[in-house]
């Protein structure tokens, strides 16, 4: 599931930022995800590292959830009935995760995707010859993936069209993967959504242009306006297209499945729209919030001081971060 922010070494040394998320919901009998190599960009990658620090460093799953350390190295806690939170012993430090229903993706530091858990649809088969990747975003049953130099590529279930991206669509500054859509950013502003359009998610309002990140949850889309103020999207029966009059201008935003969670410029944290498991409650004394992603059930933020809290459904432990997850890398 995502957070979104904006990083400037992108727009001057690769492509515009480059943002993402996943979204989680329906569950299928599973095939294990292979590991896929590509080509190494280790050189590169660290100095993107040591430039924005990891894009996505935290990413709050169907029933579990993915925090990168200090040390870039991954940690994943659930629920693991299909492999999804099963880390590669060899995987290393990684510069971004993003973490789905019942897979997980990961963008180790030369560029190189990794995806492991459920592989019913292939949206762990990454395409051999995709190169090194700068940003990733998973979604119910498919996988999307930022090359290095701009250009969107998705792969798993297509059956609603969620992974054949616009030939005319050009670099992307920012992506997400929901239930049955894909939406990006491209690098003039533009959002381009395709895919499953059933509850409108697809259908970007008119006058929201230019945009600079986007989050597609379940059956509802977030966009972030030049602005800095939220504007969602799509379905809306439990209020969680319904911005909160007193958000204003966010950092950092990830739609979930039937809610919508916000990080304001101040660090506060905003939740609205479906909260039957405390999804969300934000708990009194969260402190000044750098990052939020919102799963289905649960939702996860980092704090400014590294430490991340996650709430909402427990049943899978996918809220009890454990103590090897001592501080996670702010974006």
């Amino acid at each position: 599931m995502l957070l979104h922010q904006l990083h400037g070494w992108f727009s001057e040394k690769i492509l515009p930022s480059a943002a993402f998320s996943g979204k989680s919901l329906l569950r299928k009998p599973a095939r294990r995800c292979r590991m896929a190599s590509v080509g190494k960009m280790q050189s590169l990658m660290l100095a993107m590292l040591a430039d924005l620090g990891l894009p996505q460093t935290m990413s709050a799953g169907g029933d579990h959830t993915c925090a990168v350390g200090t040390d870039g190295h991954l940690v994943c806690f659930g629920r693991n009935h299909d492999g999804q939170c099963n880390v590669p012993d060899n995987l290393g430090p990684v510069m971004a995760v993003s973490a789905a229903a019942s897979h997980t993706c990961a963008v180790k530091v030369d560029g190189q995707l990794v995806c492991f858990g459920n592989n019913h649809d292939f949206q762990c088969d990454v395409p051999p010859n995709l190169g090194p990747v700068v940003a990733v975003a998973v979604g119910n049953h498919h996988s999307c993936a930022v090359q290095a130099d701009g250009q969107l590529v998705c792969f798993g279930l297509n059956k609603f069209g969620q992974c054949d991206v616009p030939k005319a669509l050009g670099q992307v500054r920012s992506v997400s993967a929901g239930g049955h859509h894909t939406c990006a950013v491209t690098a003039d502003g533009r959002l381009v959504c395709f895919g499953m359009e059933f509850h409108g998610q697809c259908k970007v309002p008119q006058n929201v242009e230019p945009v600079l990140a986007v989050s597609a949850g379940s059956s509802h889309t977030c966009a972030l306006r030049a602005n800095g103020h939220l504007v969602c999207f799509g379905h809306n029966k439990y209020g969680q297209c319904d911005v909160p009059d007193g958000l204003g201008p966010v950092r950092s935003f990830s739609a979930g499945t039937g809610y919508t969670c916000a990080v304001s410029t101040d660090g506060r944290l905003f939740c609205f729209g479906r909260d039957d498991q405390g999804q969300c409650d934000v708990p009194e004394g969260a402190g000044q919030i750098a990052s939020v992603s919102a799963a289905v059930e649960h939702s996860c933020a980092v704090r400014l001081d590294g430490k991340l809290a996650c709430f909402g459904s427990n049943n899978f432990d996918q809220c009890n971060v454990p103590d090897n997850v001592d501080m996670v890398l702010a974006t």
